[in-house]
């Protein structure tokens, strides 16, 4: 940051979603849209833990991405998902595993919100709390 920008300012930067570049406890909201089912395994539960670290206490974190198919039909539809974008990646999803790894990073008050249909499968939206 810059010695002319505010302390509250918000000055874009770059970075890798398993090593955040911001100090700790520094959002109130975290909000992910369609990203998780893009990352490994272990890069989820990193990313996980890196939201968490720069949430303030009592933070929120909010995700609309895949979720476990809610049925048959949506489940044959999120095949081809995973032929796109990979299956190791979006096995945690399909499973529907994300509230699980949530938990371990430390979030509270983790809940699995609306299931919506759609033409490549199940979007789910997802809170948890730290």
């Amino acid at each position: 940051m810059s010695e002319e920008n505010s302390p509250d300012e918000f000055v874009p930067a770059l970075g890798f979603s398993t090593k955040l570049p911001f100090r700790d406890r520094h959002f109130d909201c975290v909000l992910s849209s369609l990203f998780f089912h893009h990352l490994l395994p272990d890069a989820k539960q990193l990313t996980f833990r890196e939201v968490h670290r720069v949430l303030k206490p009592g933070g929120q974190l909010h995700i609309a991405d895949w979720g476990k198919p809610g049925s048959f039909l949506m489940r044959g539809l999120f095949y081809f998902i995973q032929l796109l974008d990979g299956f190791d990646n979006t096995r945690d999803n399909v499973q529907g595993r994300l509230p699980e790894l949530m938990r371990q990073a430390g979030f509270r008050n983790v809940t699995t919100g609306r299931e919506f249909s759609t033409m490549f499968g199940t979007m789910t939206l997802y809170s948890g709390q730290k």
